[in-house]
């Protein structure tokens, strides 16, 4: 299938981004578990799961209940993030205004199936940006149009994409592997 909505950017590589990815891979970086992906309500009959997951959240978002009315800042990991992802986005001539929502999420094979579509933010115009920490096979990313999947990407160690706010699902990597990555919303 052919990339059309998901646009891959260059990752300029900076000492910040190595210093980050390795502090995020390492055995001292704190998760959180959570039971299932959101939105667990969207299990169609079998082809999806709401697979648990590990996550670090950098900036909880206004859709994040209890629907915050701004962004909250929870990590200590945050102005480096910020200044990884400005740097990220200006080496990319990516214009942007404010960063929504960022997160360290990390799942590991569960039973194969993909998470349920879902959009990062119901309640404000966004794009998605995801940078690959590790290498793992499988872990595709798909788009959703309704019901119809519009694009795929298979992503690899440092890969960076984007794309607008669209329904997306999130395939599991293979078994005994993991998936981390960095996501976040902007505008």
């Amino acid at each position: 299938m052919m990339n059309t909505f998901i646009k891959q950017l260059d990752n300029p590589k900076t000492e910040d981004y190595n210093i980050l990815k390795e502090e995020i891979l390492s055995t001292k970086f704190s998760w959180n578990y959570l039971t299932a992906t959101p939105p667990e309500d969207n299990i169609d009959s079998g082809k999806f799961t709401a697979n648990p997951i590990y996550q670090h959240s950098i900036v909880a978002g206004v859709s994040s209940p209890p629907d915050f009315l701004v962004p909250r800042v929870e990590s200590q990991y945050a102005e480096h993030m910020f200044f990884v992802i400005r740097q990220i986005l200006d080496y990319n001539s990516i214009e942007y205004n404010q960063i929504h929502r960022c997160v360290v999420n990390q799942i590991h094979y569960w039973d194969g199936k993909p998470s349920p579509p879902h959009v990062d933010h119901t309640s404000i115009i966004h794009k998605n940006c995801i940078i690959y920490l590790n290498s793992f096979d499988r872990g595709e990313i798909d788009l959703y149009d309704d019901d119809e999947c519009i694009d795929s990407y298979k992503p690899y160690e440092d890969d960076i994409i984007i794309f607008d706010g669209y329904n997306h699902s999130i395939n599991q990597p293979a078994p005994e592997q993991r998936r981390v990555v960095i996501v976040f919303t902007y505008s």
